[in-house]
């Protein structure tokens, strides 16, 4: 494992955390909704990452 494979993932934490941070201000969505769409953005990080990798 290289460390160009977790790539995805810290762009993942990187949304993760920027949802959170909106959210928090905003207050829009439940924690729950917040890490939903954190998923849904990582499957599409993946998609993109194996595609191109």
């Amino acid at each position: 494992m290289t460390a160009a494979s977790f790539v995805p993932l810290i762009l993942a934490a990187i949304v993760w955390l920027g949802f959170w941070r909106v959210n928090r201000v905003k207050r829009w969505f439940t924690i729950g909704e917040v890490i939903f769409w954190d998923v849904i953005v990582l499957i599409l990080i993946q998609l993109v990452w194996l595609r191109w990798f």
